[in-house]
């Protein structure tokens, strides 16, 4: 059995290091953005929510605050993974760069968060226009 032989620590070959502080950098890039945009919704939700105006006011979304807790929680786990990944790092190279590679990979993360919601507006307002073609009955000019 090859698990009876995990202590605790596993041990990995620097190369793996190298490319896990990038990578996981990546992964925090990703889920930065909208980790802060579930929070900012929450906290407009909260800031609306007492406005009542005409209507009754709206409950509080707890789909929201789920979604800004779990994104708050897989981000702190990878940015302690990547502390880990880079200290570990520099405890086998002590030369190692780390800091670099860091930030190119959030850099990188948020580009990639940042095509895929811009894919993800392009679909939903295409998937509308669709919808509105359909309502009325006939090809709708296309809008740029």
């Amino acid at each position: 059995m090859w698990l009876a032989q995990i202590p605790g620590d596993v041990v990995m070959p620097v190369e793996q290091l190298r490319l896990a502080v990038p990578g996981l950098a990546g992964i925090v890039g990703l889920v930065i953005l909208p980790m802060v945009g579930a929070w900012l919704r929450l906290a407009l939700q909260y800031i609306e929510w007492d406005r009542t105006g005409i209507s009754r006011p709206r409950r509080f979304s707890g789909v929201t605050l789920l979604r800004a807790v779990g994104l708050t929680g897989l981000l702190t786990f990878f940015i302690l993974t990547m502390i880990r990944a880079a200290s570990d790092l520099r405890d086998l190279q002590s030369e190692a760069p780390v800091v670099s590679p860091a930030l190119q990979g959030v850099a990188i993360g948020i580009v990639g968060w940042a095509l895929i919601a811009v894919c993800i507006s392009t679909l939903r307002r295409d998937a509308h226009r669709r919808a509105s073609e359909h309502r009325m009955g006939g090809v709708l000019k296309l809008k740029l």
